[in-house]
């Protein structure tokens, strides 16, 4: 008996010895590669967010990955400080698709807007990244009013989700907390989440496509309802007013409002790649089939270009720059590599260049 209990013993320290050196081997490789500081307390991309009095943002001082989020609550690197007197300061805002979810730290399109605009003005140039994963137009909306405005930029560019309105309830804003809100604890694995992704890596893409369909038939059997083959007009009207709202109230401000237009990665729909995708697509938007999914996103790319003209600001459609490449620019339906947010970044600093850097001060062509 005292034998077995001495070898339970031991199979249970060799356990917790092999557990130990496992996190420890985590948070070494994170350093190593991300420089998260070996005690960082977060384990997810979700607690890089907060929702506080000013309602749901990214958590200032935080760090998961490569995903930074400097001590004024924005993705990137830290604010130089002081700022020079002629800095010309952008906020970008939207969901994940400017948050940044595939790309290189710093790979993010706003990070490199920074960089082509820098290579264009003479004036110093800060972009500052308010998105965060999920926000939607009504948050994003508060987040200006909140968080954005009081910095007074030059400029706010926004890139919106529109699929976000064919949810089953339309998008709200975030209720803010007014109670103080605790940070994540120290003490929680950091190699748990590691080894799950790693697992669903090593998924085969057939099993993990057929995961995928059953999910979204299980989730349209909840709901009872036959997945819808037509673009609701009246969630389509529903982004529209949201997005006129923004606008105003970026524009009484006394600040440029500059609307990104919204593109997936579906030039065709008939390869099997393409199949593959929108299927994980309809995942995320159940109560819709894929081909709806898709018009929806270009008839909203349709009423974001309307918006703009009727309000007379900038808008900018990066389909031309990313259909040309002839590289893949999308590491899902809608999320970009780091190659196409450097065509985005592009697109946008092209046309932003020629008003900004005015004078002489600037090396590049007007857009045309």
């Amino acid at each position: 008996m005292a034998d077995r209990l001495t070898r339970i013993g031991w199979v249970m320290f060799l356990v917790l010895v092999g557990a130990a050196a496992l996190e420890l081997t985590v948070r070494l490789d994170d350093w190593a590669q991300f420089g998260v500081p070996f005690r960082a307390p977060e384990t997810s991309l979700d607690e890089l967010s907060v929702r506080d009095s000013l309602g749901m943002h990214a958590r200032a001082g935080t760090q998961f990955r490569q995903f930074r989020i400097n001590s004024w609550g924005f993705r990137g690197p830290e604010v130089p400080q002081p700022l020079p007197d002629d800095a010309i300061v952008f906020v970008t805002t939207g969901a994940s698709e400017t948050f940044g979810l595939y790309e290189r730290a710093g790979g993010e399109w706003p990070q490199q807007l920074q960089a082509s605009l820098a290579a264009q003005c003479r004036q110093p140039i800060l972009v500052l990244n308010a998105a965060f994963a999920g926000m939607s137009l009504p948050t994003v909306r508060q987040d200006i009013q909140k968080r954005i405005l009081p910095r007074h930029p030059r400029a706010v560019l926004y890139y919106p989700t529109p699929m976000q309105y064919i949810g089953e309830q339309l998008p709200t804003a975030a209720a803010p907390l007014h109670a103080p809100v605790a940070p994540p604890s120290r003490w929680r694995s950091r190699a748990r989440p590691r080894f799950r992704d790693a697992i669903k890596r090593a998924v085969p893409l057939p099993l993990l496509d057929l995961v995928r369909v059953l999910d979204t038939k299980r989730m349209r059997a909840r709901s009872r309802v036959e997945a819808r083959g037509t673009v609701p007009i009246d969630r389509l009207d529903a982004f529209d007013r949201d997005l006129r709202a923004l606008v105003g109230d970026v524009k009484r401000a006394g600040v440029e409002p500059v609307l990104v237009i919204h593109r997936n990665r579906f030039a065709e729909v008939t390869s099997a790649e393409s199949q593959r995708f929108l299927r994980a697509w309809e995942r995320f938007y159940p109560l819709y089939t894929g081909a709806a999914i898709r018009t929806f996103d270009d008839l909203a790319g349709e009423r974001t270009q309307r918006v703009g003209a009727d309000s007379g600001v900038l808008v900018v459609d990066p389909l031309t720059a990313l259909r040309a490449s002839t590289i893949p620019v999308f590491n899902d339906f809608t999320h970009f590599n780091d190659a196409g947010a450097a065509l985005v970044g592009a697109e946008v600093a092209r046309k932003l260049a020629p008003q900004l850097c005015q004078d002489g001060r600037s090396s590049s062509a007007p857009a045309r």
